[in-house]
């Protein structure tokens, strides 16, 4: 085994160095990262992207704030990686495939994220053993969106069997994986998607499917017991009006976060903001149930590592159904 640690070996990687548009960032080579305590060197297959990684690179956000306190900086994004071990440690031998949401918002040594790379140093206490079910690059599609649902549904939601809970954004990839934990948990689902995403939904198990340029049939279907707002803005605002007395609004997007707890507040209505955190034992339990047939993940786009500037502009169009997830070539 190479010592990576000592060798001075490069190894291919995402980056930006600057704020901007999707063509900010590069593939070039930077140093394989050095592994800390407690952590392992993870040979990433695939890495999956989210909308916090869009906005990130954009400035927007507490993760660009933090970045953008400093001097200088070298970002590699990408929170969601699958992989293989490449150092063991007493939880993980070598070769072994894992997932994991990795490296969030940022470490104390100033590392955050980084899985848009061939080599990934990751805390081992954020891995867990991939889902066997799938292949392993399409499990990177896992972990941060199913913990966003998780959390929400269940950790903040307290969503019970019989409550009504709508998704907004239905068809995304945090929505697709909500509206199959939220059925799964007994509740009558009801999700937003444009027009040409009502048939994808049905096929998720929604049973309540809308047309979010429809705003006579949102009111109609209302109300709501627990609305996941995935989308904010003037949309989680306008959702207010379909939440029950009684019911609780959780909202993802930071950026109107405040603005739409004040709302709530101003309605005599419950609406929270909720930042997603690792949590091995749940992301375990999302594995079982990608192992069980229970919760299956859909891929709009699998692109090569090279192509993140249109995977995340991609991402910007807003329509996208499911995940989007960039692959490391050299990876078998």
């Amino acid at each position: 085994m190479i010592n990576w640690f000592n060798s001075g070996a490069d190894m291919q990687a995402l980056y930006y160095t600057e704020f901007g548009a999707a063509d900010c960032m590069q593939l070039g080579d930077l140093p394989l990262p050095v592994v800390g305590k407690g952590e392992v060197l993870v040979k990433v297959t695939a890495a999956g992207l989210n909308p916090i990684d869009v906005k990130t690179r954009a400035g927007k956000g507490f993760v660009a704030a933090g970045l953008g306190e400093r001097e200088s900086f070298c970002f590699v994004p990408g929170y969601d990686l699958a992989g293989t071990v490449e150092t063991a440690n007493e939880a993980f031998a070598v070769g072994s495939p894992v997932i994991g949401m990795v490296n969030f918002p940022l470490t104390k040594a100033g590392r955050g994220a980084g899985a848009c790379a061939e080599y990934c140093a990751a805390v081992a206490a954020d891995l867990v053993a991939a889902p066997k079910r799938v292949e392993l690059a399409l499990a990177a599609a896992l972990p941060l969106a199913g913990l966003t649902a998780w959390q929400g549904l269940f950790q903040h939601g307290a969503l019970q069997t019989g409550q009504r809970l709508l998704v907004l954004a239905g068809a995304g990839g945090v929505g697709h994986l909500a509206v199959q934990l939220g059925r799964s948990a007994g509740a009558e689902v009801g999700a937003t998607a444009s027009a040409s995403n009502q048939d994808f939904l049905h096929s998720l198990g929604a049973q309540v499917c809308l047309d979010y340029s429809r705003p006579d049939a949102l009111a109609a279907a209302g109300p709501w017991d627990l609305i996941l707002d995935l989308m904010g803005g003037e949309v989680g605002r306008q959702a207010l009006d379909w939440l029950a007395a009684d019911g609780l609004m959780l909202t993802v997007p930071t950026l109107t976060a405040a603005e739409l707890v004040a709302a709530g507040a101003a309605e005599g209505k419950r609406v929270q903001g909720y930042t997603v955190q690792p949590n091995k034992d749940q992301l375990i339990q999302l594995v079982e149930l990608v192992d069980q047939g229970a919760l299956n993940l859909h891929i709009s786009h699998r692109l090569p590592m090279a192509q993140g500037p249109e995977a995340h502009r991609l991402l910007e169009t807003g329509h996208m159904k499911g995940k989007v997830i960039l692959e490391n070539q050299s990876v078998s």
